[in-house]
């Protein structure tokens, strides 16, 4: 099924200088969030019809029903803020940014996802601590007696995006004059056509800590598709759907999209795919084809390795060209869906056929990945030395210290070691010294949520990881898969089946679906559909051949399935594979699994014969 979407008006905010304020003392900081919260936050949603979807850390996202109550919701916020904060010390002070926006998301339950959420976010980064900021699609929608409180400022280029935005501010009493310590990834430009009455803000530039780059990241463009209809009207599908599907990978962010402007150069020319590679500096080349037929539409994908010539994956899809809106994001979501993962694995061979010498970081990675997924004591012992050497080339970089500590996590949840302890505190260290610089980085962001969740349980950490992950790239089927696991963890199985679905149907190409799999059969365990629990797990165990742990799964739902016969022979693997197994034990990696879900699996280990 294709996802919901809707047009709807964000808010988004977070605490300027909040690193600084939990530094100074963090037991405070958290107590006074909670009060403002509760005493000022809530009442002023309330009072215009505000609804508060997410909350990430210092942050929070809030839909409204039309624009006008999301801007005078923001002025009354925070003009109470002002008022909170009047007769408090400067350091005492809390102050909030504010960005508000149109937004066209994909709507999942009661959350919501996309493109626009991530700008929206950007745009909140724009406001001066105690202030807001707004587009000019939200101000020209205003009444002129709220639209004249808001000062234009200079059009801005926000990190990672092309386009450049008219923005517009709001300055209360309690709002500072200028950002602190830099707005975060917003580059001021000269107009293209500089208006006459426009006045210039100038932000510092910032000092906050931000992803790396690193050499040796794969690059891919996306060349204009060929029109095979004949019908020189097709010519504007052709275009919508490269569009798309540009626009979709580049928010994909283990490999650099050239922009659009400099592929488009290649339309309707013969070119050897090697030359144009050469020309654009890309190792990667996606180009395809497109035939009209009546009303009926087919497109044709291929992504070749441009080195080589080799054709690395190739599909078609099709469909009606009366709803072609919907037909160009479908075809974006599976054409990424299944070139991240091809891209990923040509990298991996590349890096395996390196000499040592010449490995770099990125490099060490990308080899340290297979053996992540594995799922076997001794190769995720080799991600961790891999990992630790990326580390040693690179300190800064965030991904290799991402990974380093989920593969710490599964050292431990599944029984790999006998330092539980010293290796829990490695991964937590990792984990800490990650959050500091991954940026904006979705497979770190993805990573740092699996570690978080199996070594400290703190599922509400690990959720906004995957929160920011998903904003950045809502078509990560990583971050999906692990979504999926949290909402498993929680007890909310019906959630986790959609993030698992969601997430095979992104990437089925994925060579750690199978995790998927694993994921799938936890969640039916939570809801007590016990044999559809078993074929999924069974199915990720054939999958990925010598993964032992998912047996302590199996023992348990052949137990509570009543097939005991089997539930002590999966115990019997588990004992082979990990001597000195206990149900304490387990209990003790599992204990972020919500506590009636708990009890009900470690019952069916006993049933299995598992030894307390």
């Amino acid at each position: 099924m294709r996802a919901q979407r809707k047009l709807t008006v964000l808010a988004s905010l977070d605490v300027a200088g909040y690193t600084r304020l939990m530094e100074r003392n963090e037991r405070h900081t958290l107590m006074t969030l909670a009060r403002l919260r509760v005493r000022v936050l809530r009442p002023t949603l309330a009072e215009y019809s505000g609804n508060l979807f997410k909350t990430m850390g210092d942050g929070a996202l809030v839909e409204f029903p039309n624009v006008e109550d999301s801007v005078l919701w923001a002025i009354a916020f925070q003009s109470a803020m002002a008022e909170w904060n009047k007769d408090k010390a400067e350091e005492e002070a809390v102050l909030i940014r504010l960005g508000v926006g149109l937004a066209d998301v994909y709507v999942s339950g009661e959350d919501r996802f996309g493109a626009a959420v991530g700008f929206v976010t950007r745009l909140q980064q724009a406001a001066p601590p105690g202030g807001i900021a707004i587009t000019h699609s939200v101000r020209w929608q205003l009444a002129k007696d709220i639209a004249k409180e808001f000062d234009r400022t200079e059009w801005v280029e926000f990190k990672n995006m092309e386009e450049q935005f008219e923005i517009w501010l709001w300055r209360g009493a309690g709002a500072q004059p200028r950002e602190p310590h830099g707005i975060i990834g917003i580059a001021h430009r000269p107009l293209r056509t500089p208006p006459s009455e426009t006045r210039a803000i100038s932000p510092p530039v910032s000092t906050a800590p931000t992803a790396r780059p690193h050499i040796g990241r794969p690059s891919i463009a996306v060349l204009a598709f060929d029109n095979m209809s004949g019908d020189p009207a097709a010519d504007s599908i052709t275009d919508g759907v490269v569009e798309e599907i540009t626009a979709t990978l580049s928010r994909v962010r283990d490999f650099k999209v050239i922009a659009r402007n400099s592929t488009y150069a290649y339309k309707g020319r013969v070119a050897d795919v090697r030359e144009i590679a050469r020309d654009l500096g890309v190792r990667y080349v996606l180009e395809g084809s497109l035939r009209k037929s009546h009303d009926r539409v087919r497109v044709t994908a291929q992504l070749v390795d441009a080195a080589s010539g080799a054709h690395l994956w190739a599909d078609s899809y099709d469909g009606m060209a009366d709803n072609l809106f919907d037909f160009e994001d479908e075809i974006a979501e599976k054409v990424a869906g299944a070139v991240h993962p091809s891209i990923q694995q040509a990298e991996i061979a590349l890096a395996k056929r390196k000499k040592p010498e010449s490995l770099a970081a990125y490099d060490l990675v990308l080899r340290a990945l297979p053996h992540l997924w594995a799922h076997r004591r001794g190769d995720n012992a080799e991600a961790i030395r891999l990992t630790d050497e990326a580390r040693r080339l690179d300190p800064g970089y965030a991904r290799a210290t991402a990974v380093a500590a989920w593969a710490r996590a599964q050292h431990v949840i599944y029984s790999w070691t006998d330092e539980v302890e010293k290796t829990r505190a490695e991964g937590q260290r990792l984990i800490d010294e990650a959050a500091e610089t991954v940026g904006d980085d979705p497979t770190a962001l993805t990573a740092l949520a699996t570690a978080v969740t199996l070594l400290s349980g703190d599922l509400d950490g690990a959720g906004h990881f995957v929160d920011r992950a998903l904003t950045l790239d809502a078509n990560n089927a990583w971050a999906w898969s692990r979504r999926g696991f949290i909402e498993a963890y929680r007890g909310n199985a019906e959630t986790a089946i959609t993030a698992f679905e969601h997430s095979m149907r992104l990437s089925p190409l994925d060579p750690f679906s199978f995790n998927s799999f694993n994921g799938m059969g936890f969640a039916n365990f939570v809801s007590g559909n016990y044999a559809e629990a078993i074929e999924w797990t069974r199915r990720g165990v054939r999958e990925k051949s010598g993964m032992t742990w998912a047996y302590r799964d199996l023992a348990a739902y052949y137990a509570l399935a009543g097939r005991l016969d089997e539930a002590r022979s999966a115990v019997v693997r588990i004992e082979e594979s990990r001597p000195g197994l206990t149900i304490a034990k387990v209990a003790e990696t599992l204990r972020f699994v919500e506590p009636s879900v708990l009890r009900r699996y470690l019952d069916g280990l006993r049933g299995a014969g598992l030894p307390e």
